[in-house]
């Protein structure tokens, strides 16, 4: 895991857990700001809330990682590795170069079977809540499409369209927070 986040030019610093939880928390607020917002002002749709998830997909990315070189969790699998990293020797075209000035070091993505057994954990916990929503949700579109004493309107398709794009929020995101939830302080650089 990483202790510093470069986003938008500046650099965060997140070695101690107090950081990193209140990372999560503004992250979490301000994806749900961004559905509240889409869901107060536009007509929500298939198509917005595909947007949306996109959106989601991107913070996870930039932010938490986990799935890319990017953000502060390593990734998850070594498909997601760069092809070269800074301590090969460079590439000899320009556009080569450029990706190769950005890619990590061999040792900032080496893992252990501590960091395995920690993601594995964050997947099982994530996954379990999310088992758990997915049948909620299921519910909530069934009630819409039959509306068991609801009268004829059933339940609004907002409304569970809304509860399917939180779900989708947390497939997204849950187990890079849950890691960056539970980690302890790092130590600082020497």
């Amino acid at each position: 895991m990483k202790g510093e986040l470069a986003l938008l030019g500046a650099h965060i610093t997140v070695r101690t857990r107090r950081r990193r939880r209140m990372l999560v928390i503004l992250v979490y607020l301000v994806i749900s700001a961004m559905l509240g917002a889409g869901f107060w002002w536009a007509p929500w749709t298939l198509g917005n809330g595909g947007i949306f998830l996109l959106l989601v997909a991107l913070v996870n990315r930039l932010v938490f990682g986990g799935r890319t070189t990017r953000g502060l969790v390593q990734p998850f699998s070594p498909a997601a590795r760069p092809i070269w990293f800074k301590d090969d020797p460079p590439p000899s075209s320009a556009i080569d170069r450029w990706f190769w000035r950005r890619s990590p070091s061999r040792k900032d993505l080496q893992t252990d079977e501590r960091d395995e057994r920690r993601r594995d954990r964050a997947h099982y916990l994530a996954y379990r809540v999310l088992a758990f929503l997915t049948l909620v949700v299921w519910g909530l579109f069934a009630i819409v499409r039959e509306g068991p004493g609801l009268g004829a309107s059933g339940l609004p398709f907002n409304i569970a369209l809304l509860a399917a794009l939180g779900v989708g929020m947390l497939a997204l995101t849950l187990p890079q927070a849950i890691l960056l939830w539970t980690e302890p302080d790092m130590e600082e650089p020497q």
